[in-house]
């Protein structure tokens, strides 16, 4: 394996000739080494092995092209999920740790929305971490809580519905 990789990268540094012959029958042949002269109806052709890139075609669209393109509708950007109303009077905990991805995530999620929120790190602070085990004894962070409800995890979808159902 190492061999081939090294063969194919000096091979490109190399310089090498790739033949070209038409056959009795017309049918035309490329080979990395000149053919056998018996059989060859046209004269071999030798050139650089070394592939070179072709110039880019300047091709200007027709008038009647040009005329449907301008017409064409924009392409439209993906619609993107706007924040929800800002919801002031929601209460919002949350237990997380300050390396948890998915903690700022939520964060930003709310903070998005212009929502504060109550946050404990359940590793400072043995309190808040014994409370959310109260609260919801499986093992993970985020656990938000939202007017009472516990959601596990984020859950944008989850955090929405929540807000809504004050």
């Amino acid at each position: 394996m190492v061999i081939l990789s090294a063969m194919v990268h000096i091979g490109g540094m190399a310089y090498g000739e790739i033949y070209k012959w038409d056959d009795k029958n017309g049918v035309i042949h490329f080979g990395e080494v000149p053919p056998h002269k018996a059989g060859i109806t046209s004269k071999i052709e030798s050139m650089p092995a070394t592939p070179r890139r072709a110039p880019e075609p300047q091709v200007t669209p027709r008038e009647e092209e040009q005329s449907q393109a301008t017409n064409r509708p924009a392409k439209k950007a993906p619609l993107q999920e706007a924040p929800a109303p800002v919801v002031t009077d929601a209460s919002v905990e949350m237990f997380a740790t300050s390396w948890c991805g998915y903690c700022k995530k939520a964060r930003e999620f709310f903070q998005a929305r212009g929502i504060a929120i109550t946050e404990y790190d359940i590793e400072a602070d043995a309190a808040a971490a014994q409370r959310k085990q109260e609260i919801h004894p499986s093992p993970g962070v985020p656990l938000v809580v939202i007017n009472g409800k516990p959601i596990q995890g984020f859950a944008p979808h989850a955090y929405e519905q929540a807000l809504q159902a004050r």
